[in-house]
């Protein structure tokens, strides 16, 4: 995604972008582990520290529990201010702290990096633009690619962002003396392009059909926690409403009390560890007269526990099921916006634009 002041307001590029995701996948993180075997050497880190801001910041706590479970090191997943202003002072030497950023512009990512480097942590860059700030901030740059479908709510930098982050944590569990490889990645490219095809439909008619002020909450836990946020991100870059994304657990002790008619709670719930209790909040959602959603195989007990379901394909592994299930929320944002009308980001405002571009790669 260009962040570039000529910028073009085109709906086409955001499904242009989710379209190229499963062609992706079937290349992009072979290449990106092979890159990480060459920069990345010696022993393993004593801590993992994945940071960002947006999207980028998602993409971190939807792999965190994946760099725990593959090398037993130790991995957060942190905003990228709350790293560099504090966390970093506490990290033990020697931590890995990879800083993701697709423009590479943003500059509390830099500074994150910046911050790593000065206490003796390797700064690893994640990113589209190796040439960028962050590149030349940290020690280590691990350049993603893919054909740039011009300005739009980010989608293929995101499952490009897992996808680099994925295949670092496969080095860190070689480095550590695991076993680990790439096979289980590789088969979510085909979830991918399966998943499109049955949720693209169910996407198209929710978003004709919910009013424009319906509120949206976004529910994930476990690795699911960064899906929430990412779907919930892309619902206010692409329509602006209101809601916001929620922790598994965390729905039914606050936004549950915000929760009745006119709000769609869309739980993201892959089979595993936590789906018994998306179950049982997608149940409380629809007693509270909410319209209740499963992302979810067609056959999986949040399904019938749902009003609808945007469907998924999954592979059994939940750990990488954030790669098949953020497809469902992008459909459902963009096509929820499209049949509105809305101009992306509300950036038909010169102001807003100029004011968010200042925040984010300026200040």
């Amino acid at each position: 995604m260009r962040v570039d002041e000529n910028i073009e307001l085109r709906w086409e590029n955001m499904l242009a972008g989710i379209r190229q995701q499963s062609a992706w996948l079937e290349h992009g993180p072979q290449e990106l582990l092979a890159r990480a075997r060459e920069l990345l050497t010696g022993p393993p880190p004593p801590a993992i520290y994945l940071t960002g801001c947006g999207d980028s910041h998602y993409a971190g706590l939807a792999t965190r529990h994946a760099f725990e479970a593959w090398s037993g090191i130790p991995t957060r997943a942190l905003p990228a201010l709350e790293l560099s202003r504090y966390d970093v002072a506490f990290a033990p030497e020697g931590s890995w702290v990879v800083c993701v950023s697709n423009s590479g512009k943003v500059v509390r990512t830099v500074e994150a990096a910046a911050a790593a480097r000065e206490r003796g942590h390797l700064a690893i860059a994640v990113t589209f633009d190796v040439a960028s700030r962050l590149a030349d901030t940290a020690e280590v740059t691990l350049p993603y690619r893919y054909d740039d479908p011009g300005f739009g709510p980010g989608t293929i930098s995101y499952v490009a962002s897992l996808g680099t982050l994925y295949a670092l944590a496969v080095r860190a569990a070689e480095l550590a003396g695991r076993d680990a490889g790439l096979d289980p990645i590789t088969v979510q490219a085909e979830a991918t392009a399966r998943t499109l095809e049955l949720a693209d439909p169910v996407a198209e008619r929710l978003g004709r059909e919910m009013p424009e002020e319906t509120k949206v909450d976004v529910v994930g836990g476990g690795p699911s926690l960064g899906t929430a946020w990412f779907g919930r991100a892309k619902m206010i870059e692409a329509a602006h409403g209101l809601g916001g994304a929620h922790e598994l657990e965390e729905w039914a002790h606050e936004e549950f009390f915000c929760t009745g008619p006119g709000t769609l709670t869309i739980v993201v719930a892959p089979p595993g560890a936590a789906h018994d209790r998306a179950v049982e909040q997608l149940a409380a959602a629809r007693e509270t007269g909410a319209t209740a959603v499963a992302v979810c195989p067609p056959d999986a007990p949040a399904a019938a526990a749902a009003d609808d379901v945007l469907p998924v394909v999954d592979t059994g592994d939940e750990l990488l099921s954030p790669l098949t299930y953020c497809v469902p929320l992008e459909l459902l944002a963009y096509h929820f916006a499209s049949a509105k009308g809305h101009v992306m980001l509300g950036f038909d405002q010169e102001w807003r634009r100029r004011l968010n571009f200042r925040q984010i790669f300026g200040e």
